[in-house]
């Protein structure tokens, strides 16, 4: 930390392949990637299935705004005002399902892990090289475009966004040698905003 304290106190923990955090709305997992003999690893955030209330239901039962709306979003029945009972599952939605961003930096093989990306809403992965410098990418411990696009579709992401793209060659390029395998591909641009 050089010089002085942090403002905040600091404590550092290895990380291990498995949960890193449970925030109750979505979890943050890590896993092993392989990159030049380091200690490297890719996150998954996911968020919890959800409930949603239903209004038309809520309104036709007669459940008004408040504290009691929580309560049945929770799952708990709750008694109203005028003695009935409502059950949740009478004013809850069908469940939706979760959403996943899968988050892979620098890595010299794609083995492995579809597994951890499957499903993704998005993967945002390295692109360094195009598939024709493949012997330079694996010197150097990157992915080409070509291969990020074979575990996209391979793992049944929805969306590929690239990164760490080498300057040698235009986005333009990478997008395209993306897309011959897998078309719902982007590159990713600063201050992107994508919504799942």
């Amino acid at each position: 930390m050089g010089e002085g304290h942090a403002p905040i106190p600091i404590e550092l923990v290895p990380l291990a392949t498995g949960q890193v955090l449970n925030a109750d709305d979505f979890t943050i997992g890590c896993f092993p990637i392989r990159h030049r003999d380091t200690d490297s690893f890719g996150f998954s955030f996911e968020s919890q299935i959800r409930r949603h209330l239903r209004p038309d239901r809520l309104a036709a039962l007669g459940v008004p705004d408040g504290p009691v709306r929580k309560e049945l979003a929770e799952g708990r029945p709750v008694t109203l005002a005028d003695g009935s009972t409502i059950e949740a599952e009478d004013v809850l939605g069908p469940p939706e399902g979760r959403k996943k961003v899968a988050i892979v930096g620098d890595t010299e093989t794609a083995d492995d892990l579809a597994e951890h990306v499957r499903d993704a809403d998005v993967l945002v992965i390295e692109a360094t090289f195009l598939q024709r410098d493949a012997s330079i990418a694996r010197d150097y411990g990157h992915l080409t475009a070509a291969e990020a696009a074979a575990l996209a579709a391979t793992a049944g992401v929805k969306l590929l966004v690239l990164t760490h793209i080498s300057g040698r060659y235009p986005d333009e390029e990478i997008l395209e040698e993306a897309r011959k395998t897998f078309a719902n591909s982007r590159v990713a641009v600063d201050f992107d905003r994508i919504v799942i």
